[in-house]
């Protein structure tokens, strides 16, 4: 019994002790990171190059069924999928999909107020009886699919790795242009180059507009909403639309001319609102904190001149 014990209290004591369990280092989720930011996006475009091909017929776009389900849906909902377990796999859906706190520039939601009247304002315009129902269907289907992709990738994980590296206004800006920049496919598949120059403009501008709708909702719910939404009036109008009515394409110019204010209003809105949110950042750089005298005084008594011997 004795030796049974002894040997039992040998091998506890060969046993290797720790004074401290070790430090496991936090790998989940991922850090935010410019690189893993921008990669989607450039992912996305890399792919749509390979895709696109100059022969295609870009404005024919979501004009039947079969182009709603080949063009929208499938691809549309296939990037969306691969998008979403990405940031599953990188922990991010928090942080891209939410603020931690709301913008107080009130004022600033004319600009997405204004997009809302402009998607309301184009429904009346299309020819509900053009097409069947399951068109219309589908397109609903199709462009939330865009609008949940095209704004979790840009307003969602290309916004958490650039707020990583710049500024606020410096993430708003930088986002918005590679949004603008991300039509420039579009000349690939077959669009022309002046229509495509100006679409880049605009979607510049209708994601500064998208920004200030997460910016003051605190939520991407807002921004994919209404993408889906705008992007449902362009197409639709555009499968029902006859060259030969005149006073539906006046009303249409019409509101294409006030969109272009609201969304000019969008890029203000968006400026003041990120170079504000930057104000507590410009506050530090300008005024460093000043040790107090107590740090530096000499112990014992108040400072005293050196004693020339």
């Amino acid at each position: 019994m004795v030796l049974r014990e002894g040997s039992r209290m040998s091998q506890w004591y060969k046993r290797d002790v720790t004074s401290a369990a070790p430090v496991r280092r936090r790998r989940w989720p991922v850090p935010p990171s410019l690189l893993v930011g921008l990669a989607p996006l450039v992912a996305f475009a890399a792919v749509s190059a390979w895709r696109a091909r100059p022969s295609d017929d870009y404005p024919t776009l979501g004009q039947t069924v079969d182009s709603v389900v080949r063009s929208l849906v499938v691809p549309e909902g296939i990037a969306f999928a691969v998008l979403a377990v990405v940031v599953t796999g990188l922990g991010w859906w928090r942080i891209a999909t939410v603020d931690p706190a709301r913008s107080p520039v009130r004022w600033a939601a004319i600009a997405p107020l204004g997009v809302l009247v402009v998607c309301l304002l184009r429904l009346p315009l299309v020819d509900w009886s053009a097409l069947p129902v399951r068109y219309f269907l589908l397109l609903t289907v199709g462009v939330l699919f865009v609008g949940a992709f095209e704004e979790l990738m840009t307003r969602g994980v290309l916004l958490v790795g650039l707020r990583r590296r710049l500024p606020e206004f410096g993430a708003w800006a930088v986002s918005c242009v590679l949004f603008g920049a991300l039509h420039l496919l579009n000349a690939l598949a077959g669009a022309g180059i002046g229509p495509t120059l100006l679409q880049v403009g605009f979607a510049a501008a209708f994601g500064s507009t998208l920004y200030v709708a997460r910016r003051l909702t605190g939520t991407l719910l807002a921004p994919v909403l209404l993408h889906a939404f705008w992007d449902f009036g362009s197409i639709g109008f555009s499968a029902t639309a006859e060259p030969g009515d005149l006073t539906r394409l006046t009303i249409v110019g019409v509101v294409g001319l006030f969109s272009f204010g609201v969304l000019a209003f969008g890029v203000a809105a968006g400026g003041v609102l990120a170079w504000r949110d930057d104000r507590p950042r410009r506050l530090r750089r300008r005024w460093r904190t000043v040790p107090p005298m107590a740090a530096i005084a000499v112990q014992g008594g108040e400072p005293r001149l050196p004693t020339v011997v």
